[in-house]
């Protein structure tokens, strides 16, 4: 998810020139939408969070607003492309299958927690 505000000052952390900052965030706020299924449209709804689904520029700000995250993550491999992320978990190698799933569990808690914690944060 990305928070508008938390965004626009992470971007400014990262030296991004106020004029960019501004107009991003012109860019991001007072968006409306609608929900439509089977032709029947809810009411009109003010868009909180997020980015413009298939605008341009989404990705790149997500990217650059959660470019912190593999400092949280730093213990396993992470890849992040547009707004997805892939964790890469290894279970220790010549123990028992029992205990490598246990090993993986822990290490899945883990990374939830971890993710858990970076997403309260921001």
């Amino acid at each position: 998810m990305l928070w508008h505000e938390g965004c626009i000052g992470k971007l400014r952390q990262m030296g991004i020139p106020l004029a960019y900052t501004e107009w991003i965030k012109a860019w991001l706020e007072n968006r409306r939408g609608y929900i439509e299924i089977n032709g029947e449209k809810s009411r009109w709804f003010n868009i909180e969070k997020g980015g413009p689904q298939g605008g341009i520029l989404t990705p790149t700000v997500f990217i650059s607003y959660h470019a912190d995250m593999p400092d949280f993550l730093s213990w396993c491999t992470s890849h992040f492309f547009a707004d997805d992320l892939a964790a890469i978990l290894a279970g220790q190698i010549g123990i028992k299958y029992s205990k490598q799933c246990l090993d993986l569990e822990k290490k899945l808690k883990l990374f939830v927690d971890q993710l858990e914690y970076y997403c309260l944060l921001t």
